[in-house]
């Protein structure tokens, strides 16, 4: 006879509080040309890192009661919060800035890293096995290999000798920066309950965390502001900005469920979910 027992919730009387220790190196080097560049190193290591395990999993495949072969008969799920999780997190930032006389900047920024754990960023991301953590170890939820980043900034003088320039050209600030972001990873789910916690969130058989791979991101976002003084403490300032401008269509959430057959359906590694599209915005500010 299939017996229905009590499922419970509780925290680990021996959890622990994350923590964190990092270590960073930088080296900085002044160039020709009002230039300079700068190399940096990134540690970062985090310890009982909270996440969710079901430590009352069945161990078998019983057809009758599978309740019977849980480590505790009396209960059904067992879903325990513990601070038993660890993350690696190494990273490499090279930038270049550069100063062009009076009027201009440049930088450039780039990022390569790595980031490794072995729990998701949510607590519903319950291990495959809740009795082996280790296999959880994987590439973490936030892993992005390469990050580039362009900015800077333009400004007209505000001291052109002849006064109908001035009064057409003077003031005005240009900035802009552009953004790329490789591809995020993501969990693929087979859909169904494979490991008896009753939870449909397993992976096909095999297959490790975050093997999948989404979407990469790019973005140009623009702004253009002019300087007025219409008192000798008032001024204003009039703004125009445009973000994605090019109005590229980043996906963020791919559609993530293999299924359990053989081959995955036509959907799969699709995207569901979208970034903003462009957008522009104008505004004033007063400043006193």
């Amino acid at each position: 006879m299939l017996t229905t027992r009590p499922s419970v919730t509780r925290i680990d009387p021996d959890i622990e509080n994350s923590s964190s220790r990092q270590a960073n190196l930088q080296i900085e080097r002044e160039l020709p040309w009002d230039s300079s560049l700068s190399v940096g190193y990134i540690r970062l290591r985090g310890t009982h890192i909270i996440l969710s395990r079901n430590v009352n999993v069945p161990r078998c495949s019983a057809v009758i009661d599978s309740n019977l072969c849980r480590p505790n008969p009396d209960f059904g799920n067992v879903s325990r919060f513990e601070g038993s999780g660890d993350s690696y997190y190494d990273g490499m930032v090279v930038s270049f800035n550069k100063r062009q006389g009076r009027w201009a900047t440049t930088r450039i920024s780039y990022t390569l890293s790595k980031a490794i754990d072995d729990s998701g960023n949510f607590f519903f991301s319950t291990p495959q096995d809740n009795f082996d953590l280790r296999g959880e170890k994987a590439l973490s939820d936030n892993d992005q290999r390469h990050r580039l980043t362009v900015s800077g900034t333009f400004d007209t003088p505000a001291t052109f000798e002849n006064r109908l320039a001035r009064g057409a050209l003077g003031g005005f600030r240009v900035s802009y920066i552009f953004t790329y972001a490789s591809r995020l990873p993501f969990n693929v789910l087979a859909g169904s309950d494979l490991n008896g916690d009753s939870n449909n969130n397993d992976r096909p058989r095999g297959l490790g965390r975050n093997t999948g791979r989404g979407f990469d991101f790019a973005s140009f976002d623009l702004r253009l502001a002019r300087r007025f003084h219409l008192t000798e403490k008032l001024g204003l300032e009039l703004l125009a900005e445009g973000f994605n401008l090019f109005n590229r269509a980043n996906f963020s959430v791919p559609n993530n469920n293999f299924g359990t057959g053989a081959q995955p359906p036509a959907t799969f590694r699709q995207p569901t979910a979208a970034l903003d599209p462009r957008q522009i915005q104008l505004g004033f500010r007063l400043n006193f």
